[in-house]
């Protein structure tokens, strides 16, 4: 009977699949834990925003052209507002997943905000 050599390549490949299931197990827990991120109050103030918006019967077409502060927006360069758009609308898609993710879960009350 031939007797199985376990060689040094084995013993690599079998830590580095250990630590990929790890690394699998560790993104999905905080993946699932992301709603405990901290906002300050100017987030808070624009996470409100998009609660009414997304609670609001009607259909809104443009969001960000909702949540824009005009007065900042206007005072920008160029290069300063096209900046300001994308920050806005990652700030939307995260806060919308926010939203969903608390709907989903029954933590926001449906209220007047």
């Amino acid at each position: 009977m031939r007797k199985k050599i376990k060689g040094k390549l084995y013993f690599l490949a079998r830590d580095a699949k250990t630590r990929m299931r790890n690394y699998n197990k560790e993104k999905s827990i905080f993946e699932q834990m992301s709603y405990v991120k901290v906002y300050n109050a100017h987030e808070q103030e624009l996470y409100n925003k998009v609660c009414k918006l997304l609670d609001s019967d009607t259909i809104v077409i443009n969001p960000i052209k909702e949540l824009i502060d005009n007065n900042y927006y206007n005072s920008l360069s160029l290069e300063g507002k096209q900046k300001y758009i994308f920050e806005l609308s990652e700030k939307y898609k995260e806060m919308k997943a926010r939203y969903e993710r608390e709907q989903n879960a029954g933590l926001l009350k449906v209220s007047n905000i």
